[in-house]
């Protein structure tokens, strides 16, 4: 379990609440966590961006307390985009 960082992070306003959309590369490993800093989360969703034909074909499973985001994944160096609804 280590911490890790997205490439970028850009921000979309909605209305009420803002989408942040928050690649991570293909470095991420199952238990691994993101300490984003955000205290106003309100919904949360990833999706993994590699080739099926080239990685296990596994999804990214994703918890969020206080800010800090923790990914499961069935394999190491995974890459994937997460998404986070919040109000700041």
């Amino acid at each position: 379990m280590g911490s890790v960082t997205p490439s970028s992070v850009s921000r979309e306003n909605l209305g009420s609440v803002n989408l942040l959309i928050c690649p991570f590369a293909n470095t991420v490993d199952d238990g691994d966590t993101w300490a984003s800093g955000l205290t106003t989360v309100r919904g949360y969703w990833a999706n993994g961006t590699e080739d099926p034909t080239t990685q296990a074909h596994v999804g990214v499973d994703v918890s969020e307390s206080s800010g800090t985001f923790t990914f499961y994944i069935g394999e190491d160096n995974k890459a994937f985009t997460l998404y986070v609804l919040c109000t700041e």
